[in-house]
This record gives structure tokens, sequence and C-alpha cells, in this order.
């Protein structure tokens, strides 16, 4: 009876031993893991912190300003095309259809690389509202004009600048002045 009891406490003891021996080793697999993945975010902070930094030096992007921005870069830039157009060429010649158009380059002129970036989100913000047309030089192939940062072009299409979502009228506000009735038909 004594024998039986010893070689079943060791064979316990040793399960026990072994359980808390794995229960350790996968503690250890997810120290290490966490470890390394605090070593990884600690990396990428400090990474990102100096160009957060920089970031907060910066003006705030007001996407109506830089709207504004592109549409007197555009018209100077038409005016300038003009004054060589008429300097260079006979006074009753004609513009070409084109007169309108200029290369997104000349918009981003001396700007910094965050700024070109800026200015191509208000181009797109004018392209919604109907101020400029985006379209890529035409002589090139795709995947060249992909390459190639001059393809961009943007015409004129009015100079007016609107803010689009302070005149925007929800369809189901706007009443008819004779009637005083919404003119949504309601299903």
């Amino acid at each position: 009876h004594m024998g039986f009891d010893a070689a079943f406490d060791s064979n316990t003891f040793e399960a026990l031993c072994r359980a808390h021996i794995k229960a350790f080793s996968r503690g250890a697999e997810r120290y290490a893991a966490e470890t390394n993945l605090s070593r990884r975010v600690g990396d990428w902070q400090r990474r990102l912190a100096p160009i957060l930094e920089e970031e907060e030096q910066r003006a705030e992007f007001d996407i109506h300003s830089y709207g504004h921005r592109i549409l007197e870069r555009i018209e100077t830039e038409i005016k300038d095309q003009r004054l060589a157009h008429k300097k260079y060429q006979a006074p009753h010649a004609l513009l070409s259809s084109q007169s309108n158009v200029v290369d997104f380059q000349s918009v981003t002129n001396d700007c910094t690389q965050f700024e070109v970036c800026r200015l191509f989100m208000a181009s797109l913000m004018l392209s919604n509202s109907g101020n400029v047309l985006l379209s890529r030089d035409g002589t090139e192939s795709e995947e060249a004009a992909t390459s190639n940062e001059n393809c961009l072009r943007i015409e004129l299409l009015k100079s007016n600048f609107e803010l689009p979502m302070e005149t925007y009228l929800v369809p189901s506000t706007i009443v008819d002045d004779n009637t005083g009735i919404n003119s949504v038909e309601v299903s």
C-alpha cells in the first residue's frame, strides 16, 4: 500500500512539474512576443515622432484657401501665356482651344512636396465643384503618363470659387416659391 502511494505521488509530482514547465514556457513565449512587439512599436514611434513634429509646424490645411491659390495661379499662368502668345504671334491670330489649360507643374512650381500634395487635393475639390477639368497630356501612352509627373493638365472652366458645402441644398429642403410645397416627391 505504501509503495502504491509513493508511485502515485511520484507520478503526480512529475505531472505537476511538467504542467508548470509547460505553463512557464507558454508565458515566456508570450513575453518574448510582447517584448518584440514593444520593440517594434517603440521603433515605429521614434521614426514617426519627428515627422509628426514637422507636420505640427506647418500651417493648417485649409482646402478652400489652397483652392483659391490654384485658381489664382492658373489665371496668372493663362495671362502669361496670352501675353507671350501676343508677343510672338500676329495680333489677329486666334488662341487655340487649349488657351485655358495649364500644366499642373506650373501651378506647383517652387512648392515643397507636402504643398504639392495639398494642391493636388484642392484641385480634386475644384474639379468636383466644376471650376477645373483635370486631364493628362494625351501625347503619351498610359504607362508613360503614370511615370511622368508633367503630364497632368488643368483646364480652367470658371474662376468664381464657391464653397460647395455652403451652397448645397438638400433636395428635401427645397420649397417651391409659388406654392410653398416641397418640390421633391415623397414616395
